[in-house]
């Protein structure tokens, strides 16, 4: 099943239409609660176009983000690092979580050299801690598409403002993570051994991978993340980027810039790069 929250409510996604569905929002207490299943089968009170309504993310309000790094062949590739030998992770605030279609505005004090990273991001439905790698689905409520924007400046510690290395503030800058416009439920999601991702910058294609490239699979790094902090209904876990970030080379996000990731079988995430607010 693939749903959408919008503003008119919780949505089925039925090829270009959403069906609205006989049942009150908001998705999030859905996915919390562990009953995504009452959704099946929901008569649909109205059919709309995507441009008619206002698209958020499947999870508003994630308790926190964890965004692995480094876990593609090609990324890593690129970058010159080494296939790292376990999961890299970092926790960013839920208050950086925007969805589909908003505006993103760059940071006053880091505007120069803001990046994109198209990614499949997964939404835990069940609150575990030392998760089993061979039962590690079970706490999947399902996958949506996730840009991990970066302010590469403040990650790498060269912003002059402020002189230290601070991955976790690089990516969590209000709006950095857009998520949407979808959630494919677990049931769907397993069934795709490997799944393209797309990145495009104003038409332009800038990553185009799958993960099949991935390093590290997702019920490997639920087990390795949830081994060290509990994992909790609603957080949300970015797989990893593939190649053709921006940081490799050099084409940084600009006031103007339309950016749309895809992940096939999900949909596609937009969002529209604006300067920092006065």
């Amino acid at each position: 099943m693939l749903i959408a929250q919008t503003s008119d409510g919780i949505a089925r996604v039925a090829r270009d239409k959403l069906e609205l569905l006989d049942r009150p929002g908001p998705l999030d207490d859905f996915i919390i609660e562990g009953r995504l299943a009452e959704l099946e089968g929901l008569k649909t009170r109205a059919s709309i176009g995507w441009d008619e309504t206002t698209v958020a993310s499947p999870i508003t309000r994630p308790g926190k983000i964890i965004v692995i790094g480094l876990n593609y062949r090609d990324h890593a590739a690129e970058t010159g690092n080494p296939l790292p030998t376990f999961p890299r992770f970092h926790l960013i605030p839920g208050s950086a979580v925007t969805g589909s279609g908003a505006t993103i505005r760059l940071p006053r004090c880091a505007p120069d050299k803001v990046d994109y990273e198209g990614e499949l991001a997964i939404v835990v439905g069940r609150t575990g801690r030392d998760i089993p790698e061979k039962s590690a689905w079970d706490f999947v409520a399902g996958g949506t598409v996730a840009d991990d924007i970066s302010a590469r400046d403040i990650q790498s510690g060269e912003n002059q403002g402020l002189p230290m290395a601070s991955p976790a503030l690089a990516k969590g800058f209000d709006g950095f993570k857009p998520l949407g416009p979808a959630l494919l439920t677990t049931d769907e999601l397993r069934q795709y051994d490997t799944l393209g991702i797309t990145t495009e910058v104003n038409g332009v294609v800038r990553q185009s991978s799958s993960t099949a490239e991935l390093v590290f699979s997702v019920p490997q790094l639920l087990a390795f993340v949830s081994s060290y902090l509990t994992l909790e209904a609603g957080d949300v876990v970015l797989t990893g980027t593939p190649g053709g970030t921006g940081v490799a080379n050099g084409r940084f996000l600009m006031p103007g810039d339309v950016i749309k990731v895809t992940v096939e079988n999900i949909g596609t995430l937009t969002n529209t790069i604006a300067m920092a607010a006065p």
